[in-house]
């Protein structure tokens, strides 16, 4: 009986140990695996972006049918110009053509030919003064130019390493598209993978902990969706620039920088 016991014993205490192994052992992987597997997210820029939607459409379809056009093949045969051709059936001139050429050259002028060309040249000054203050004067479409068309990019700057072990590489560029929208996009970047990285947009330079992550006025984009790649993060509608910004790729749950970018 007493060796049962010890038996009984040993398996429960085996049992307990099992069973708070597990979770330990969760939690473990679930922390330690984001370091050793790399997330490779390669989003293109939106080619909606560079295009007019129509009414009866939305971007996602607009970006659907761009993308279906770049697979198809098109070629054009073009003809021959109609320059090469008219030179090709050409004659040369026939005699008579030439001495009629060479009596009408070497006729002298008369007076009234004299008295034309004097008026027209005269014409041509005044046209040619006219001309050059039309050209200084600026238009009033010189003055008002239009606004560029397509994306433009309202502040951009380079990753930088949270610390020595959390490291960041590649480009961050905030865009305002042709339709009013915002988009950020994380070009060619290479972070320290970890546990719940999210992209956090703060207003206020010289980030180093949770304070300036979490400044008044900040705005979480969501999960980072790749720690290697491209990526595209719409920004909410009416989102107001500050006249400071750092992109932050942050670790939620440790509280913990990765990289940050200052845009400027």
């Amino acid at each position: 009986m007493p060796g049962r016991r010890r038996f009984y014993k040993r398996r429960s205490v085996q049992i307990g140990a099992a069973v708070v192994a597990i979770p330990i052992i969760a939690l473990a992987w679930w922390l330690g695996s984001p370091l050793l597997i790399d997330e490779v997210v390669n989003e293109p820029f939106p080619r909606a972006a560079m295009a007019v939607v129509p009414d009866d459409m939305t971007a996602e379809e607009v970006e659907k049918k761009m993308v279906e056009a770049e697979a198809v093949d098109v070629s054009v045969e073009e003809d021959m110009p109609e320059t090469e051709q008219a030179a090709t059936t050409a004659t040369a001139p026939t005699e008579e053509t030439t001495e009629e050429q060479t009596a009408t050259t070497t006729a002298a002028p008369t007076e009234e030919t004299t008295e034309e060309q004097t008026a027209t040249t005269a014409t041509e000054e005044t046209t040619e003064e006219q001309t050059a203050t039309t050209a200084t004067a600026p238009t009033e479409e010189e003055v008002a130019a239009p606004e560029p068309a397509g994306p433009v990019a309202l502040a951009t700057g380079p990753l930088m390493d949270g610390d020595s072990f959390h490291k960041g590489s590649g480009q961050v560029t905030l865009y305002r598209l042709e339709d009013g929208s915002q988009l950020l996009r994380l070009e060619d970047i290479e972070v320290t993978n970890g546990p719940q990285l999210h992209v956090i947009l703060t207003p206020v330079h010289g980030v180093e902990g949770r304070g300036e992550v979490y400044a008044e006025g900040y705005l979480d984009l969501g999960p980072l969706k790749g720690n290697i790649g491209s990526q595209n993060y719409e920004l909410p509608p009416g989102y107001q620039v500050p006249e400071e910004m750092t992109m932050v790729i942050y670790c939620v749950p440790f509280n913990v920088v990765f990289t940050t970018a200052e845009l400027s």
